[in-house]
């Protein structure tokens, strides 16, 4: 039998703007007449802004999350239990450290663009003492979890050999620079 939670998306597609605008309607309306409950988040799942809600009958928890372009809208079922007792290592913190090919910095660019989009990485701005030369490029993330700071730096050379690489911000680099 399917519970409160999961009809509320019943015939509907989220991801189309009309059929979301239907969903959101829906939801609110259970809330307010108190079918469903909204519960605090244990541990995010997807983003900073995301909610729970529990279906008292079921015991069930769904995650929500409004759409924040790129990211389309999300609702899914959570495992409560899981998620509170799996540890999830930062997300920056997957990727390797040092030297990097010039495939994996794109690919690299595409993840970043996704985390910073779920709210899980943060990118900063460079701060005044950071200067790169030519067409060399460095891009600072902090990963909202750890709070350590990372950076890609790409300098791609026509007389040198190209330089690419992920690495943590050194904390004399970070003191009095980023807040």
């Amino acid at each position: 039998m399917a519970g409160i939670l999961e009809s509320l998306e019943a015939g509907l597609t989220i991801t189309e703007h009309s059929d979301w605008l239907i969903f959101v309607a829906r939801l609110n309306e259970a809330v307010s007449v108190g079918r469903i409950r909204k519960v605090s988040v244990l541990k995010m799942v997807w983003s900073r802004d995301e909610q729970w809600f529990l279906d008292p009958e079921t015991a069930e928890v769904y995650v929500y999350a409004a759409p924040n372009p790129p990211s389309m809208p999300i609702w899914e079922k959570v495992d409560v239990l899981a998620h509170l007792q799996a540890a999830d290592p930062a997300p920056l913190s997957a990727f390797k450290l040092g030297n990097i090919s010039p495939m994996t910095a794109h690919i690299m660019k595409m993840k970043l663009e996704g985390l910073v989009g779920r709210g899980l990485v943060e990118e900063l701005p460079l701060p005044p003492h950071v200067t790169p030369l030519g067409h060399d490029t460095e891009r600072w993330y902090r990963d909202v979890e750890s709070k350590i700071i990372y950076r890609l730096r790409e300098h791609y050379g026509l007389k040198d050999p190209d330089d690419l690489r992920w690495e943590i911000v050194p904390p004399a680099e970070l003191s009095n620079k980023i807040q």
